[in-house]
């Protein structure tokens, strides 16, 4: 993972923040409109031993201003000014700021409930976890979508040694602000937010922690409220187009095959691996156009050569639709866009069931 570089000195107001139960990071830029609102959240929380890090990157909107007045209010609050950096960055910096035993995350436009910090602190404390990943809330209420409620509902779990269920099967990623950690695991470990990636460093980072826990933890409280993307974000731009999706979903990819081949992982679990990279970047691109398909596909098929050939591939034991979808639409790509669209169907009803289907044919056809 990347380490931090390009700082102004976020150490200088750190020090003379106190040494509290747990680091709250708050990347800020340009969000003044909806700053007092995460804050107040902060001031409301039932443990009152938090150290809350504001990392400052760049706004020049007011932000700097909002943060100062919270700042003469609550000595408890750390404000780190820098350059502009991005998501990945401001989180870096905040991470690097942090003296407290644990760490977690809050994003400026998100809001704690009133007993997220302690309930934090008291599961870390209690089960001895590097990582634990909570349940949220989000709003509007209204705007959820099945597999939202199904990512932020996670069960009850404890892993004592990494098991690729956690990351594959489990309701645990992406959304890094649901997920608290040991700082000394952190740092020991150079777990930093990658930041060559601008979307989806939060899919990286968890790829980077989970298997280098020694014990992980799964809550289903629900600690956090999620504001669902506003209309012109960048998420809601990548949301909306598929292929801009599938296309920052290999480089996504990219930098986690890179970083399970330096820790050793990508020989133990390929056949995970593979499955997981044709179903997060090829699935969705099966119903692109025949040009835009094609450009995702050779994509896929390039980073997928980079460790295995075809032939390893074609002997690992993924489900059937899975390698039809390997062999057929990654690496000949000779399927018309009928049969793709017939191949994604068939993957649907693989991976959810064929009452999955006709649920979805039918709201197709409202």
């Amino acid at each position: 993972m990347q380490a931090l570089e390009g700082l102004h000195s976020p150490y200088e107001r750190a020090r003379w923040c106190p040494v509290s139960c747990i680091s709250v990071i708050v990347p800020v830029y340009n969000v003044a409109d909806c700053l007092d609102a995460c804050m107040e959240s902060l001031q409301a929380q039932t443990l009152e031993d938090i150290e809350i890090i504001c990392v400052n990157d760049g706004s020049t909107d007011g932000s700097r201003s909002v943060l100062e007045a919270w700042a003469a209010r609550d000595a408890r609050i750390c404000v780190v000014d820098k350059q502009n950096g991005g998501l990945s960055s401001a989180r870096n910096a905040g991470i690097h700021a942090a003296r407290s035993p644990y760490v977690c995350f809050l994003d400026s436009d998100d809001r704690f409930h009133a007993r997220a910090c302690e309930e934090m602190v008291r599961i870390l404390e209690n089960t001895g976890a590097d990582v634990l990943t909570f349940g949220s809330t989000w709003t509007p209420e209204d705007e959820g979508y099945p597999w939202l409620e199904w990512a932020l509902s996670p069960r009850d779990a404890e892993f004592d040694a990494f098991d690729p269920d956690l990351l594959f099967k489990e309701a645990s990623r992406p959304f890094a602000w649901r997920t608290a950690c040991r700082t000394g695991f952190l740092l020991g470990n150079d777990l930093f937010f990658d930041e060559t990636v601008k979307f989806g460093e939060d899919q990286v980072w968890h790829f980077a922690i989970y298997p280098r826990s020694k014990k992980t933890v799964l809550s289903s409280a629900k600690l956090y409220e999620y504001r669902l993307a506003r209309p012109g974000s960048l998420m809601s731009t990548v949301r909306d187009d598929f292929f801009i999706k599938m296309s920052e979903h290999v480089k996504i990819l990219d930098a986690i095959f890179l970083d399970w081949e330096r820790g050793g992982f990508l020989d133990r679990w390929p056949t995970e691996m593979v499955a997981f990279a044709l179903d997060f970047a090829l699935y969705d691109a099966l119903k692109l156009s025949d040009g835009e398909y094609q450009e995702v596909a050779r994509s896929v098929e390039a980073l997928l050569r980079r460790y295995w050939a075809a032939t390893d591939v074609a002997e690992l034991p993924l489900a059937p639709v899975t390698q039809k979808m390997a062999q057929r639409a990654c690496y000949r790509q000779d399927l018309s866009r009928p049969v793709r669209l017939k191949l994604a169907l068939d993957y649907f009803a693989q991976q959810h069931g064929r009452r999955a289907v006709l649920g979805k044919l039918l709201k197709r056809g409202r």
